[in-house]
């Protein structure tokens, strides 16, 4: 797809703004100001530190940016795939996040990644979403939504933690979700070949004996550390998941007036902390995973 990316500043914003009324989408989340769609190109506004710009999309794409800024030129595709992906024909993937979160869901993301669909993600900037600033993140993966096949499940805290309260462990809760995840996605495309994917977190042996009386199961995965790193169904996977893992947390903050941490970090207790001061240790159990070390200290 071709793109223009300008910088731009508020009177250039005000007119794009002018330009695209009537034709307004929404356009929440971190970094990003304005989206618009009209007949022509879509466009995207982004503010940072550095200040804002702009980026349009669409076959007339380079014709609408030049109404804005004489600098405009379309934007260079990149023409070779990256090269530690080591399978570029049709396959389906997994990853999840949120594991290694106090706070905030589990979600397990499967897509399937078409062989057509290689060059169009290495355009997009498509990689590990550990390589990612989450601000690329929130900018890629509304692209990727609408056109990759996926599933997404996400295990909320309240669920999580009664799960794990019935000895459950969280290798467990993975395997089942990456099958379910898996097993929605495969069955809902037509391909005749194709290989399955799931970045490795616990042993085939163990993944398999986890899974043994789903009655829908997905066989002869291959299992990968880092599988992100090497194929692109997984990266696509755990960039959705990352993005929808930033929106939970955003709809928890928004919902008790508090920034919420990523991660189990010293800051982390911290907030539990404050937390549990301002909203109780019940209201504690709702978002956030207490089998953590974390929450250790509120049990006595």
């Amino acid at each position: 797809m071709k793109s223009v990316t300008i910088q731009i500043d508020e009177t250039q914003i005000a007119k794009i703004m002018n330009h695209f009324e009537g034709y307004e989408q929404e356009a929440k989340g971190d970094y990003l100001l304005y989206r618009a769609e009209n007949e022509d190109c879509a466009v995207t506004i982004y503010t940072s530190k550095k200040g804002f710009k702009a980026v349009f999309t669409g076959d007339k794409c380079l014709e609408v940016a030049s109404l804005f800024s004489d600098q405009a030129t379309l934007n260079t595709p990149k023409t070779t795939i990256n090269s530690s992906w080591q399978d570029l024909n049709n396959q389906f993937g997994s990853d999840e996040v949120g594991v290694g979160d106090f706070f905030g869901p589990m979600i397990v993301v499967a897509c399937y990644v078409s062989k057509d669909d290689i060059s169009w993600l290495q355009e997009l900037g498509v990689d590990d979403s550990k390589k990612l600033k989450d601000h690329k993140i929130i900018e890629i993966v509304p692209q990727l939504l609408k056109r990759i096949p996926h599933s997404k499940l996400c295990l909320d805290n309240v669920t999580y933690n009664q799960q794990i309260a019935l000895g459950i462990n969280m290798n467990e809760l993975k395997s089942k979700l990456h099958n379910r995840a898996l097993y929605n996605v495969i069955h809902r495309q037509k391909v005749d070949f194709y290989h399955v994917y799931v970045d490795q977190f616990v042993s085939e042996k163990h993944y398999y004996e986890y899974i043994k009386n789903e009655t829908k199961r997905i066989d002869n995965i291959i299992f990968k550390t880092k599988g992100e790193s090497y194929f692109p169904s997984v990266a696509v996977a755990s960039l959705i998941a990352r993005y929808s893992f930033l929106k939970a947390m955003e709809v928890m903050s928004e919902k008790y007036a508090l920034e919420f941490p990523k991660g189990a970090s010293f800051s982390v207790d911290q907030f539990a902390d404050a937390f549990v001061q301002k909203y109780g240790k019940d209201e504690l159990a709702k978002v956030a995973k207490l089998n953590f070390v974390n929450y250790k200290k509120f049990l006595s």
